[in-house]
């Protein structure tokens, strides 16, 4: 899972603490709680960070000259 795009219909369900997310596998979009998003938001800046720290490994010899 990984956050969605915010956009103005889905003002309602964030009024109901309900945040738009969609999966990575299959790209449906869905909404969930205000807790379970933040949480899929963390993990994602955690994801980001360690590819940034350990490169993307594309492209990459490991070594540099």
């Amino acid at each position: 899972m990984r956050n969605s795009r915010f956009r103005a219909f889905d003002i309602p369900n964030s009024l109901l603490l309900r945040f738009p997310v969609r999966c990575r596998e299959c790209e449906e979009r869905m909404y969930v709680s205000l807790v379970r998003a933040m949480e899929i938001s963390r993990a994602t800046k955690t994801r980001r960070l360690e590819r940034s720290v350990h490169g993307s490994g594309r492209g990459s010899t490991g070594s540099e000259s």
